[in-house]
């Protein structure tokens, strides 16, 4: 168990340091307020979304994930604007991460769509908790390292930094498109003076059209996502059918990581359950049986007057 966790340290400071720190999601295209603020107040409706990751399963210290996202359309001194709150859980073997943003973002309305450029700020808190850390990998005989490494903390230490983000989110009808950057003041938190970690921005663009099937109820939503940090590389390919508005499916390929089985429906109005199921294609096949994601959503209308200029689709919350 000593050997595991330290490997998985390795792994995570290689994340922080060379790669991607933003968690993962499958069912991206149904969670763009946590990493786009442009996205608050689009669909014109209050909506409310949770989605529970638990990826690599089998493979010890894999990550957890849960994210819990709220966003809203209002009128703030005469101006359409859209207001968002994410909370997001994120556990990597002895590393904890917590986030909390605020989001707003002015609204432009146009003949064919919308477009919201958006703000968001919040705090991170990450933890280590060096206590089941064993550099000896359990063993005695290793000369090389030291159970007393002044670089490897012997308790629980956590470190405090403020974030901000910018996002950019268009849609009209029949398609929609993202930008955004994460971490643009690079935050760096200090874990109580032991040692310092930054975090690189982090960079989102996505995409998706619809295309409705002649003569039959159903329509074609083919997606495009991919983020870096200019040193790593995420990119999703997804293709989801849906029928009537009310029931999904469909599969992503994630490029050299996993095949992506994507299912969900509207049980009633305004409620929504989605399931996604990773079968990993990397190296670590070896060692996880998959990856498994939850998600829920519940969006409804706080404003009893008819709205315009306001596109219904499950292809996102």
């Amino acid at each position: 168990m000593a050997r595991s966790f330290f490997v998985i340290l390795l792994f995570c400071m290689t994340t922080l340091v060379k790669g991607q720190f933003d968690a993962q999601f499958s069912q991206n295209m149904f969670n763009q307020l946590t990493n786009n603020p442009g996205f608050a107040g689009s669909s014109g409706m209050f909506n409310l979304s949770a989605i529970n990751r638990q990826q690599w399963v089998g493979f010890e210290g894999a990550p957890k994930t849960t994210v819990f996202g709220a966003d809203v359309n209002l009128n703030i001194f005469k101006r359409e604007s859209g207001l968002g709150l994410v909370f997001l859980n994120d556990e990597i073997g002895p590393f904890k991460n917590l986030f909390v943003s605020f989001s707003y973002a002015y609204r432009f309305d146009f003949d064919q769509g919308s477009l919201g450029l958006g703000l968001s700020i919040g705090m991170l808190n990450q933890t280590l908790d060096g206590s089941t850390l064993d550099p000896l990998g359990g063993g005695d005989g290793d000369t090389y390292h030291s159970k007393d490494d002044p670089s490897i903390p012997q308790s629980e230490v956590k470190g405090i930094a403020f974030d901000m983000g910018f996002g950019a989110f268009y849609e009209s009808a029949k398609y929609y498109a993202g930008f955004s950057v994460n971490h643009l003041n690079k935050p760096s938190p200090n874990f109580d003076g032991e040692f310092d970690s930054y975090l690189k921005p982090t960079f989102f663009l996505n995409g998706g059209i619809r295309y409705k099937l002649k003569d039959h109820p159903v329509v074609l939503v083919p997606s495009l996502y991919l983020k870096t940090d200019l040193a790593a590389l995420q990119v999703d390919v997804n293709l989801n059918a849906v029928i009537r508005d009310k029931f999904w499916g469909g599969l992503t390929y994630r490029h050299q990581d996993a095949i992506v089985i994507l299912a969900g429906m509207e049980l009633l109005t305004g409620l929504r359950i989605g399931y996604s199921y990773d079968i990993t294609i990397s190296r670590l096949a070896s060692y996880s049986s998959g990856t498994h994601e939850v998600m829920i959503g519940y969006s409804f209308d706080l404003n009893m007057e008819k709205r315009t200029k306001r596109y219904k689709s499950v292809r996102y919350l």
